[in-house]
């Protein structure tokens, strides 16, 4: 697939997080260490944190590997997740999807997602907190990643 190196071309800026700062939204760089992991870089978008609550060890970031995402099929994520919100990370604004919460996540996750997956196998993927060695946090810029009737419906032209 390979679809790393053009994702990375729309990464503004990174900034260093802790795992345990992960959340629902943004798209991370994520070092990665374990014995079952096909490779130890992946940059991801962030869908969801289970369980809520517990230790680090037993979290994991269910989310999608942006080396499997065409960026044509980036549009229809984004129609699927409402688009895109700014975020404050150490003072400065970051892109952000919206990721449904509650019960929305739930029809999100068997709609949007479970059609999504079925096209690209190895989309989706689960990483556990404790096995991440480093994380950054990415200011995408979705304008150069979708065509103009997404960047006008979202608002992202005012950039």
């Amino acid at each position: 697939m390979a679809y790393l190196a053009q994702h990375l071309k729309n990464v503004k800026r990174k900034t260093v997080v802790q795992p345990k700062n992960i959340e629902s939204g943004p798209i991370y760089e994520i070092r990665y260490k374990s014995k079952t992991a096909t490779k130890s870089r992946y940059l991801v978008m962030a869908l969801n944190i289970y369980p809520y609550t517990g230790s680090e060890r037993d979290k994991l970031l269910h989310c999608l590997d942006m080396d499997y995402l065409p960026l044509r099929d980036l549009k229809i994520v984004m129609n699927e997740v409402d688009g895109v919100q700014v975020m404050d990370v150490k003072g400065e604004e970051y892109l952000e999807m919206k990721i449904p919460d509650g019960r929305e996540n739930i029809q999100f996750y068997k709609k949007g997602i479970g059609t999504i997956t079925r096209q690209i196998p190895k989309l989706y993927k689960t990483l556990k907190l404790d096995s991440m060695s480093k994380v950054e946090i990415c200011d995408y810029n979705f304008a150069n990643a979708v065509d103009q009737s997404t960047i006008r419906k979202f608002g992202l032209d005012r950039e």
